[in-house]
């Protein structure tokens, strides 16, 4: 008798555990909605100088961090990277790259081509001030009123 008891409520426990599971659709990480966006709309060309306002994003798997920072654009390549702090100071980002035939770090459609770090991570530079405005879109016509 206490062993029906037993199964009905592990039962009922199982139930309410099934239900109250968060759904396991994972939103998209900070570089991927970047990168739709920049997809979407484009971006116009990189210009030579330093460019203060840029997107750091340094990826592992399917988890990313983005961060603000500053980088020096030379010839459509990046030339250094800094990492801002939450004070406004910035440092060159520190660290060690896996090197793939010596390829420079180009920027197309407002985003840099990925540097791989010696511990696996992707990193890649995102310019913001370079996505080209939203495309106007049509207005629709209202619908009749129907008296």
């Amino acid at each position: 008798m206490k062993l029906k008891y037993l199964f009905a409520a592990s039962l009922t426990l199982m139930g309410a555990i099934a239900i109250a599971q968060p759904p396991t659709e994972k939103e998209d990480n900070c570089y991927q909605t970047y990168a739709k966006i920049f997809e979407d709309r484009g971006a116009n060309p990189a210009v030579d100088g330093w460019a203060d306002n840029v997107i750091i994003t340094i990826r592992r798997g399917a988890d990313a961090d983005c961060y603000t920072g500053k980088v020096r654009v030379l010839k459509d390549t990046i030339a250094d990277i800094f990492i801002k702090f939450t004070d406004g100071d910035a440092e060159r980002l520190q660290k060690k790259w896996k090197k793939f035939d010596k390829q420079p770090t180009v920027v197309t459609n407002g985003i840099s081509t990925t540097m791989v770090t010696i511990d696996d991570e992707l990193v890649n530079i995102i310019f913001p001030d370079l996505l080209k405005p939203k495309k106007k879109a049509y207005q629709k016509a209202p619908l009749p009123k129907l008296d």
